[in-house]
């Protein structure tokens, strides 16, 4: 490259340019300049024209690193500057500002270089960089570099494309008439990949750019590479929240909600049945099934756009039945103040378990696992709840079936009568039920209390408990008065019938 340069204007003071040839010393730090001076005066101008050491085409940019010298660069000043392309002295088309929409014009680090692209539209062997006019707005001007970068190829998919990982894929640009192209894996590497239209990556795990040379047929390459990226897409397998895998079953089938943990954005979550192929069931962040009682396998994916993970991860879904109410064996209770009971219920089913509580939601368990609850010293009359859990998956019943433990202050007999009472039924004693069995303990000899059991049961039973506010002795006699509804008592009937003393909840051993 060469350089002419020349200033004028009428009665101009101050035009002066300053090392010329530093404005093609191809210094690549940008640390040395050319300096156009304007001055003050009429029509003041100076300008250097520079000569390529080859002919440029059209569609060819030639690149100039320009700037002040004044800090950051207003762009505003570069109006009062020009751009002329010539061929052999000649003009090719008009001057263009420096700050023309038609130039490619962008910033350098620090903003104090500016690299303004102007592209040729014909054969253009020189480039004329003048400052000044009628309003010399711009004093000086530095020139750091001119470069000539050919016209850039066509690339095919464009200059950022996407692969799966743990593949290949072949780039492939179209290069501008009379220009041939080769391939780099930087951009300042002298030994190309390859020299040729299309080149075939390497598997890739990671993203990669590749560069493309261009060159005329002098064997010179243009001033700057292009960077085709090749993003390598890896989606991740998902993680899956285990809330909503273990669920409890109101009925044959439940619904539940399965989510993953932190997706990732522009990644999409399938969700199938099957391990590998398979049809997908949904797609999203959220997936949520009906499942049958016991347990069911998903499986979910992560993709973007045709790249998935590498395997589906496993969410296993287990449904456990709600268990069924558990029935209370203890019907009635009246104790005196100052007393306590035992409440007793039984469960509905293999590994079901019954816990006690004194509120009907929530609160915590008085007792856990145990068919059987004593209370506390009771002064009020109070109501606890018994609920039956599942052995799996701690489902629990739909609710908590209340028993009321009814106390009173004043004895309801005399001192040698029994005052308070616990009727009981076993798991076995099905539809067996009692009536008023308070009056059992009421002191009045006219009233009842009656214990039913169907005809032809076998192990059930219906028991009445009675305390008396004075403990017995021995060679006390309890006196229970007994009947049989309907008439005359068949004595055969008491067969059937045994009476047994404790003391406290220890039992005499002179059951009858």
């Amino acid at each position: 490259m060469s350089q002419t340069n020349s200033q004028g204007g009428l009665l101009c003071v101050g035009l002066d340019i300053d090392s010329p040839a530093s404005a093609y010393d191809n210094d690549a730090g940008l640390t040395t300049y050319a300096t156009l001076t304007n001055a003050v005066g009429v029509g003041c101008f100076v300008q250097e024209t520079l000569t390529l050491n080859q002919t440029a085409k059209a569609g060819d940019q030639i690149v100039l690193y320009l700037g002040t010298g004044n800090g950051l660069l207003d762009v505003g000043l570069l109006s009062n500057a020009t751009i002329q392309a010539k061929l052999s002295g000649t003009n090719v088309g008009p001057s263009v500002a420096l700050n023309s929409p038609l130039l490619n014009l962008s910033l350098l680090s620090g903003n104090s270089i500016a690299a303004v692209r102007f592209t040729v539209t014909a054969d253009t062997n020189q480039i004329q960089v003048q400052v000044g006019g009628l309003l010399s707005l711009l004093v000086s001007l530095r020139i750091y570099d001119v470069r000539l970068d050919f016209a850039k190829p066509t690339v095919s998919g464009g200059l950022s494309q996407t692969i799966c990982s743990g593949n290949f894929t072949t780039l492939t640009a179209t290069p501008a008439a009379g220009t041939s192209l080769s391939w780099y894996s930087s951009a300042t590497s002298t030994t190309p990949l390859i020299t040729a239209n299309s080149y075939q990556t390497p598997v890739l795990t990671t993203a990669t750019t590749y560069y493309i040379g261009v060159t005329r047929a002098a064997g010179c390459e243009g001033s700057e590479r292009v960077p085709v990226v090749v993003n390598v897409s890896n989606p991740v397998a998902p993680v899956i929240s285990t809330v909503g895998t273990a669920i409890c079953s109101t009925g044959a089938t439940q619904q539940t909600t399965l989510s993953v943990i932190n997706p990732i954005p522009g990644t999409t979550y399938n969700w199938y049945s099957v391990n590998s192929g398979g049809t997908i069931l949904a797609s999203g962040d959220t997936y949520a099934p009906t499942v049958p009682v016991g347990t069911t396998n998903f499986f979910v994916e992560a993709a973007i756009g045709s790249c998935v993970s590498p395997a589906r991860t496993q969410v296993a879904v287990t449904s456990n039945p709600v268990p069924a109410l558990p029935t209370v064996l203890t019907q009635s209770v009246t104790i005196q103040s100052g007393q306590n009971a035992t409440l007793s219920a039984v469960a509905s089913g293999a590994g079901v378990t019954l816990n006690w509580y004194d509120v009907a939601t929530g609160g915590t368990a008085l007792l856990t696992n145990s068919a059987t609850f004593t209370t506390p010293i009771l002064v009020a009359t109070k109501t606890y709840y018994v609920e039956a859990q599942s052995a799996t998956g701690g489902c629990v019943s739909s609710s908590r079936v209340p028993v009321t433990v009814t106390v009173v202050n004043n004895p309801l007999g005399t001192c040698l009568e029994a005052n308070s009472q616990q009727t009981n039924f076993n798991g076995l004693c099905l539809l067996c039920g009692s009536t008023n069995p308070n009056n059992s303990v009421d002191g009045n000899p006219a009233t009842a209390a009656r214990l039913t059991i169907p005809v032809g049961l076998i192990n059930g039973y219906a028991q009445q408990t009675l305390q008396f506010n004075n403990p017995g002795r021995a060679g006390d006699i309890v006196d229970v008065e007994l009947e049989v509804p309907g008439g005359i008592l068949d004595l055969s009937v008491l067969n059937y019938i045994s009476l047994a003393t404790y003391n406290g909840a220890t039992f005499n051993n002179d059951r009858v």
